[in-house]
């Protein structure tokens, strides 16, 4: 006996079809009683069978679904879930509606996905207040995909996917924000500040023009600036932590492209070539980076540090002492130039625990203890100095105490070895 496949196919299919009218009828009356979560595990397993049903079965489907789980979210039960589950059926729910020629709940679904993405942008905010950020990353990008003309949010996706360290999907982010061209522009309002004698940046037009009427202000203007710098020191910050220095130099000379005047981005840059060994160009940039602030101290300090950790040591001495030239009173410059100066006596250690017992090993370890010598009593009038300008630096004194103690020793069995 032969069975014929097509008759048992159509049969199954009209079981299917049955099913799936019982089920949304059944979902009709739970969700008219308010039984939104019933409603849904009605719906659920029947979710992968609708693409076959007829379009006024599947627009019924899509309406109960997008309904339910929007009212679940707005009631904080599985918000983010619900939430996407909720712009996916509304969706869904406007094609149909297309297909049929009909708008009988298009107009619903349109001012749902609003708020739908009204809600993703303050959930993620949340998020993002309590350092949530691979929970905001995706709340922002789900709001990105429901309005893809508000790329604004796709650049928030990327920052917050960098802050959660998802360096891969932030640089997703960044290159498709590339591709839209995106800028970023958002308006800055500017008053002068009759106090601070200065242009002073308001948090918002209102702010502004209230402090024009109250009279402390002057001068109101708008000015308006582009998030792309900002972009592309982050695509550069995300490079550097994954090793790609001439990639990240790429990106900091297009983010200087559109904001020249932002020192953080010079500084950035100049650190790069330092970690590439390029000491010629770093010195170079460096020192335009100081030139920019001849009165900042803080600044060639800091360039000496960056020095001190990739053991450039000639350049962080000559930044070191720069810095006090700069300005004689900046205690750090002196503290950190002390702290190069005992490193750089540890690598003579290094060098004297080497030597063997040979005839000019011995004459090498006595020059190279004096050497060590010489460099750690040059350091004290430094860190005497650091200490006397900064007296509460508990690590200052007791580096400054430490090293007492070393050369009194020294001098002690220097005195002792002579009596013998």
């Amino acid at each position: 006996m032969k069975i014929n496949f097509k008759i048992v196919s159509l049969l199954l299919f009209t079981v299917i079809v049955f099913g799936q009218k019982n089920e949304i009828k059944e979902a009709q009356k739970e969700f008219k009683d308010g039984n939104f979560q019933q409603t849904v595990s009605i719906l659920s397993p029947i979710e992968y069978l609708i693409s076959n049903a007829d379009n006024e079965e599947r627009e019924h489907f899509y309406f109960l679904m997008g309904s339910s789980t929007l009212e679940l979210a707005n009631r904080n039960i599985d918000t983010s879930k619900n939430l996407s589950r909720a712009a996916l059926a509304f969706n869904d729910l406007i094609l149909v509606e297309q297909e049929l020629g009909k708008l009988k709940y298009t107009t619903q679904a349109i001012t749902s996905l609003v708020q739908i993405k009204k809600d993703f942008i303050k959930s993620a905010n949340e998020d993002l207040a309590l350092e949530n950020f691979t929970e905001s990353s995706g709340k922002f990008y789900q709001a990105y995909l429901l309005d893809k003309k508000d790329t604004i949010q796709l650049y928030n996706a990327a920052l917050s996917y960098k802050s959660a360290s998802s360096n891969a999907l932030a640089l997703k982010c960044f290159d498709e924000l590339k591709t839209l061209n995106f800028s970023g522009e958002y308006p800055v309002y500017i008053a002068y500040s009759k106090e601070k004698k200065a242009d002073e940046i308001l948090s918002s037009v209102e702010e502004r023009d209230s402090k024009i009427k109250l009279g402390t202000h002057l001068n109101p203007k708008i000015e308006i600036r582009s998030k792309k710098s900002e972009m592309y020191r982050n695509i550069a910050l995300i490079y550097v932590e994954n090793g790609y220095k001439e990639k990240a130099i790429k990106a900091i000379e297009l983010a200087k492209k559109y904001n020249p005047e932002n020192y953080s981005l010079a500084f950035m840059e100049a650190n790069l070539y330092l970690e590439t060994k390029d000491y010629e160009f770093f010195d170079k940039l460096a020192n335009a980076f100081i030139e920019k602030n001849p009165k900042n101290a803080e600044v060639a300090s800091n360039f000496g540090l960056s020095c001190l950790n990739e053991k450039y040591y000639e350049g962080a001495e000559y930044f070191f002492k720069k810095a006090i030239k700069i300005d004689p009173g900046y205690a750090n410059a002196y503290v950190n130039l002390s702290t190069l100066l005992i490193e750089k006596g540890m690598l003579v250690t290094e060098k004297i625990n080497e030597l063997g017992s040979s005839t000019s090993d011995k004459k090498r370890y006595e020059a190279l203890k004096v050497q060590r010598e010489s460099m750690m009593k040059s350091v004290v009038p430094y860190l005497q100095k650091g200490v006397s300008l900064d007296p509460y630096n508990d690590q200052a004194i007791l580096l400054l105490s430490s090293l007492n103690n070393v050369i009194n020793f020294q001098t002690h069995s220097k005195a002792l070895a002579s009596e013998e």
